[in-house]
C-alpha cells in the first residue's frame, strides 16, 4: 500500500535550493535509509513528507487516512509525565477502539459490519491489541522504567530526543520518519531499537550516520546531493560500492567521449586548414563537420563533481614503547560504584576502544587516564611515558574562546595566510572563517575541533565520541586518517562499524566493572545479553569442545522447526481469539500479554535454527 508519494518536489531555503524536482514513494513496509551530507535538505525533506511545510513546486499524495509520525531535533514538552508523552501515541488507536464499540452495537446492519471488519483489521495490524506490551517494550528499551512519574520537562536533551523516539514508536502510525534515532543512544539501546523496528510493519525512512545500523535495517537508501534524489535498492555498504562504481561509469563515458570530440576536433582543424587546396579536402571538412555536429549532440553528460570531503590527517611525533601506565583507579557516585580498575598498561601503537552504556562512566574513566580527576581510592595514580604528547577530543567541543572567530582561532595557532588554508582545506568557505565560535553549528564545531588536533602532532590520541555531529562522509574521512595514524589511539563511540574498522582491544566499563578484552568490541546485541552476567574469569589452556555431529545438529533442526510451527499455531489461535467480539479491556490486556511471550519464544527459537543451519552447512 502506498503511504505518500512525492512528485517533483522543489524546495529552497535561503537562496539555496535544498530540492530540485524530487520524486520519491515510500511504501507499506519498504525500510529506507535517507544520506546526504549536513546541510543537504534530508530534514527539510522529512517535514515535506510530514505535511509540516509546503513544497515550492510539486506535489504530496497521500493514502486515504494515512497517518505519518516525525521525530523532531529538538522536542518540546509541556506538564505531561514521561509515561503520559509517551502514552499520547494511543490516541489514535484509542479514537479507533472508541469507534469499533460504537459500530458493535450495529453489527446486524451490513454497512455497520463492513466498516467494523475493515476498521478492526486497522486497528489489529496497528497494534491495537499489544500497545500495553509496547509501552513496556519502549519503557524498558529506551530505559525510563520507572520514570513514567517524573516530568518530561526535567529530562536532558539527549532523554527528550530518546522519549521523543519513544513517542513515535507507540503512534500507531502507518509510516515512521525518524530523524537522527541513534543519536544518544549507547549499543545496547540502538541494538534493541534495530530489533523493534525489525518488527515494525508500516513504511520506515530514517536519517542515520550509523553505518551498523542502516546495514542492519535498511533495504534501501536514499542518497540526497544537490538537492537530487536518487534510490539504491541496497543496505548502505552495497549503496557504497554501487554508488562509487555508477561515478565511475559516468566518468569513463564523459571521458571517452571527450576523448572522441579532441581527435575529431584536431582533424577538423587539420581539414579546415587543407579544404581550399582541392574538391576532396573541401569535401573530407564537410564530412568532418557533419559528424563533428553529431557527435556533439550526443554530448555524454558530465559527471558532477561529487561535493568536496575533507582531507584528515594526524601526525604523529615519535613515544616511548610505554605510553600509560595506571593502577587503583576507583570511581564512586551516589555511593555506586562506577568502575574500577587494578592495572592498565597502554603500550605504543595499540588501538583501544573504550565502550559500555550511557552513564556508565566512560568519560570519567578518560579524564582520570588524562590527569583531569584524581582516584577515590587514594593509591591509584596514572603515570605516562617520557615525550608523551596527547590529544584529547573532549566530546562536549569545549576548550576554545567563544567570542573569537573562526580566523581568529587558527591565527593564534599557526598565523595569518595558514590559518585561510587550513580553514579552506577543512570546508570553511572564505565568508564563514569569520563567524565566531559560539554560533558554529555542531558539525562546524567538530570540525573546527578536529583540525585543532590534527596541529598538536601528538602520539597519543583521546577521543570522546569524535563521529557525534559528523556526517557520513566526515566520518569516513576521519576514520581513513585514523587508519594511517601512527601513535596510540584511545576512543569512546557507539559507533560500531567505525570501532571494529579503528580497534584492536577493548575496554567495557559497565554495571560497576572494567574488562579488558585482545580484540575489537562485540556486536551491540552481544553487549547487551552481557551487560546481566558478571564477565566469566579467563581459563587457562581448556580443551576445546567436541563439534556436534551432522547428525544431532540435523535433529536439533528437526525440532526446531516443529516448535516453530507449534508457536505459529498458537499465534494464530491467539489472533482467532482477539477477534471474537464483546471481549473486555482485561481480556484484551491478557491476549497482549500472551501473544508478547509468544512472539518472544519464536524469536529465540528461529535464532536457534538459524544458527543451527549455518552450522551445519559449514560442517
Amino acid at each position: 500500500m502506498r503511504l505518500v508519494r512525492a512528485e517533483n518536489l522543489s524546495y529552497s531555503l535561503g537562496g539555496r535550493d535544498l530540492l530540485l524536482g524530487v520524486g520519491f514513494e515510500l511504501r507499506h513496509g519498504d525500510r529506507v535509509a535517507l544520506v546526504g551530507r549536513n546541510g543537504s535538505g534530508k530534514t527539510t525533506l522529512l517535514r515535506l513528507l510530514a505535511g509540516e511545510l509546503e513544497p515550492h513546486t510539486g506535489r504530496l499524495l497521500f493514502g486515504p487516512g494515512v497517518v505519518l509520525a516525525r521525530t523532531r531535533q529538538e522536542p518540546r514538552f509541556g506538564g505531561e509525565t514521561v509515561g503520559e508523552v509517551l502514552r499520547q501515541g494511543f490516541a489514535r488507536l484509542e479514537r479507533m477502539e472508541a469507534r469499533l464499540t460504537e459500530l458493535e452495537t450495529r453489527l446486524d446492519d451490513p454497512a455497520a459490519y463492513g466498516e467494523w471488519e475493515e476498521l478492526h483489521a486497522h486497528f489489529e495490524a496497528a497494534g491495537g491489541y499489544t500497545r500495553e506490551a509496547r509501552y513496556r517494550a519502549v519503557l524498558g528499551g529506551l530505559r525510563f522504567a520507572g520514570r513514567e512519574d517524573e516530568p518530561a520537562t526535567r529530562l536532558s536533551g539527549g532523554e527528550a530526543r530518546r522519549l521523543e523516539l519513544g513517542r513515535a514508536l507507540l503512534a500507531a502510525a502507518d509510516g515512521l520518519l525518524l530523524d537522527e534515532p541513534t543519536n544518544h543512544l549507547d549499543a545496547p539501546m540502538r541494538a534493541w531499537l534495530a530489533g523493534f523496528l525489525g518488527e515494525y510493519k508500516g513504511g520506515l525512512l530514517f536519517v542515520s550516520h550509523d553505518r551498523w545500523f542502516m546495514n542492519r535495517l535498511a533495504a534501501a537508501v536514499a542518497h540526497l546531493e544537490r538537492g537530487r534524489l536518487t534510490v539504491y535498492p541496497s543496505d548502505y555498504d552495497a549503496f557504497r560500492s554501487a554508488r562509487a562504481e555508477r561515478e565511475a561509469q559516468a566518468q569513463r563515458a564523459w571521458q571517452n567521449w571527450e576523448n572522441r570530440r579532441r581527435e575529431l576536433e584536431a582533424s577538423l582543424e587539420q581539414a579546415r586548414r587543407w579544404a581550399h587546396s582541392s574538391e576532396k579536402q573541401a569535401v573530407r571538412k564537410r564530412a568532418l563537420e557533419t559528424r563533428y555536429e553529431k557527435l556533439l549532440a550526443e554530448e555524454a553528460p558530465r559527471p558532477e563533481r561529487t561535493g568536496r570531503s575533507v582531507r584528515i590527517r594526524f601526525p604523529a611525533s615519535a613515544g616511548p614503547e610505554r605510553v600509560l601506565e595506571a593502577a587503583a583507579l576507583e570511581k564512586r557516585l551516589g555511593g555506586r560504584r562506577l568502575f574500577r580498575v587494578e592495572n592498565l598498561t597502554v603500550r605504543r601503537g595499540e588501538r583501544i576502544a573504550l565502550v559500555g552504556p550511557n552513564g556508565a562512566g566512560k568519560s570519567t574513566l578518560l579524564r582520570m587516564l588524562l590527569g583531569e580527576l584524581g582516584s577515590d581510592d587514594p593509591a591509584g595514580f596514572v603515570r605516562t611515558g617520557p615525550g608523551v604528547r596527547v590529544g584529547y577530543y573532549d566530546q562536549r567541543l569545549s576548550g576554545f574562546d567563544e567570542n573569537l572567530t573562526l580566523f581568529e582561532t587558527l591565527h593564534r595557532l599557526v598565523g595569518d595566510k595558514e590559518a585561510h588554508n587550513l580553514l579552506g582545506a577543512w570546508l570553511f568557505p572564505y565568508e564563514a572563517q569569520f563567524k565566531r565560535v559560539g554560533d558554529l553549528s555542531g558539525g562546524e564545531r567538530a570540525r573546527l575541533a578536529l583540525l585543532n588536533l590534527a596541529l598538536l602532532e601528538a602520539n597519543l590520541l583521546v577521543l570522546d565520541e569524535p563521529t557525534n555531529h559528523l556526517d557520513l562522509e566526515t566520518i569516513e574521512a576521519l576514520e581513513e586518517a585514523l587508519t594511517r595514524y601512527e601513535g596510540t589511539l584511545i576512543v569512546v563511540s557507539h559507533d560500531l562499524a567505525f570501532l571494529k574498522q579503528l580497534t584492536t582491544r577493548t575496554w567495557r566499563v559497565q554495571d560497576g566493572t572494567f574488562a579488558d578484552t585482545p580484540r575489537p568490541p562485540d556486536e551491540p546485541a552481544a553487549a547487551a545479553r552481557a551487560a546481566s552476567a558478571p564477565a566469566p574469569e579467563p581459563r587457562p589452556a581448556e580443551r576445546p569442545r567436541r563439534k556436534k555431529s551432522r547428525w544431532h545438529t540435523e535433529r536439533l533442526i528437526e525440532k526446531l522447526e516443529a516448535e516453530i510451527e507449534e508457536l505459529h499455531e498458537r499465534l494464530a489461535a491467539v489472533h482467532a481469539r482477539a477477534a471474537e467480539p464483546g471481549l473486555s479491556h482485561e481480556d484484551y490486556a491478557a491476549i497482549a500479554r500472551e501473544e508478547a511471550e509468544l512472539n518472544q519464544a519464536l524469536a529465540e527459537r528461529e535464532a536457534a535454527w538459524e544458527r543451527a543451519v549455518e552450522e551445519l552447512e559449514s560442517s
